[in-house]
């Protein structure tokens, strides 16, 4: 493989999301799109046995606006023995405006010898669905090879701009300010969520407790609603400093207060997506250890499994539940 790129930009044309631009070198490949409606499937292939010392893999992605986007990978990814050395992979994802972009590759496999980095970094708008899952394996469970790989590490760094009812209030600021001579504010994205998976079987025992114990697979989920309506937010429990007018482009509500009534919406939405996993986890008897919780700013959702089918499976259902409400 050496070093090979794949760059894709997604359009929203004549009522489907399309292709805007696309660049790849061998071996990756990306087959025609599936598309239903608005909705489009983009599968990535890598033509090639898996991933081999001093092999970098750089994957971009943006999701422009009014797009509706899956990325799948087309097999699971195996990481070859790497002797000496190491294999990377970068992947840099953008979903700008109310795109819903899914990020789901097929699960992980790390073969015995192998060191394999991984970084994903994801910048979204408050306006954006952003769902990303990854699978990893404790090696060729099949052929009864665990925990044989020299090192697995696997990050992920996700930055949401500020909702847009804020930069308004922000921007209305601004112009106050700028009337009365102060100096003006500096809004920036937040990072919203930040995790890092480090598989070092020589310096850690994943077999015991607190760990994976018998678990085989190990899924990350992370999900981001889009800004919440702030009339959403419940009038029986205002936030702090902010009165129950839910209006939040009022002249004299100040973008603390904003964000603090955009907050409440958000969470409130977030909850309701925290339950619906759980009962939907419940509802179809998941064989697996389930952990779902809030986030700085969206979800996480974190499972251990015996088959990569389980781990995926649930992932790929709770996709289906964020993109079709």
């Amino acid at each position: 493989m050496g070093s090979s790129t794949f760059r894709l930009t997604t359009a929203f044309r004549h009522g489907r999301t399309k292709i805007d631009d696309v660049y790849f070198e061998a071996p990756f490949k990306l087959m025609t799109p599936f598309t239903n409606g608005r909705h489009s499937d983009f599968i990535v292939m890598l033509a090639s046995p898996g991933f081999l010392k001093g092999d970098e893999a750089h994957i971009a992605i943006d999701f422009a606006p009014g797009t509706d986007s899956t990325i799948k990978t087309q097999s699971y990814e195996k990481v070859l023995n790497t002797a000496d050395g190491k294999a990377t992979r970068t992947i840099d994802l953008t979903a700008r405006g109310d795109a819903k972009a899914v990020f789901l590759p097929f699960p992980v496999i790390p073969f015995r010898g192998s060191t394999f980095e991984n970084l994903t970094t994801a910048h979204i708008s408050a306006e954006s669905t952003f769902v990303y899952g990854d699978v990893v394996t404790c090696g060729r469970v099949g052929m009864d090879e665990r925990w044989a790989m020299a090192r697995f590490t696997n990050r992920l760094r996700v930055t949401v701009d500020e909702p847009r009812a804020v930069t308004d209030a922000v921007a209305r600021e601004r112009r106050q300010d700028h009337r009365r001579g102060r100096p003006r504010s500096q809004d920036a994205a937040r990072l919203a969520f930040a995790d890092r998976m480090l598989l070092e079987p020589e310096s850690f025992d994943y077999t015991g407790l607190g760990m994976w114990r018998e678990f085989t697979h190990c899924g990350v989920l992370y999900v981001h609603l889009p800004e919440a309506d702030p009339a959403d937010a419940p009038d029986s429990a205002p936030a702090a400093g902010v009165s129950g007018d839910v209006r939040t482009d009022a002249p004299d509500m100040s973008p603390e207060a904003v964000r603090a009534r955009v907050e409440q919406a958000r969470v409130a939405a977030e909850d309701a997506l925290v339950e619906r996993i759980r009962a939907h986890a419940d509802a179809t008897g998941f064989a697996g250890e389930l952990g779902v919780s809030r986030a700085i700013n969206g979800v996480c959702v974190r499972v251990l499994t015996s088959r990569g089918d389980d781990a995926f499976g649930l992932i790929r259902d709770i996709a289906d539940i964020v993109t079709s409400s």
